[in-house]
């Protein structure tokens, strides 16, 4: 088996390392550990998943536009800043 150390500091003075702290030390020693992967690794599925879905929801926007089955009344084509407007909606999951 090999085994890899990790060394993680928390500065107790930073609002977001103190909640951090304070956490991690309301479980058991054992499960801290455990936990602190499983959250790792749920952050790289979740940031997989936004990236697909950018991919696709962009992906969909052009064919849309480019088909002409998206015909807002005061307008043509979605702009550049609605296309961001949309990454930024989907970036607040």
């Amino acid at each position: 088996m090999k085994i890899k150390r990790f060394s993680l500091r928390f500065n107790l003075d930073w609002e977001d390392d103190r909640r951090a702290w304070e956490a991690l030390h309301r479980m058991d020693a054992q499960s801290i550990n455990k936990e602190i992967i499983a959250r790792i690794n749920a952050k790289e599925q979740t940031d997989v998943l936004k990236d697909f879905i950018r991919q696709v929801v962009s992906e969909e926007l052009i064919r849309a536009t480019e088909g002409g089955s998206i015909q807002p009344a005061a307008q043509t084509q979605v702009s550049a800043e609605e296309i961001n407007d949309v990454f930024d909606f989907l970036d607040s999951f």
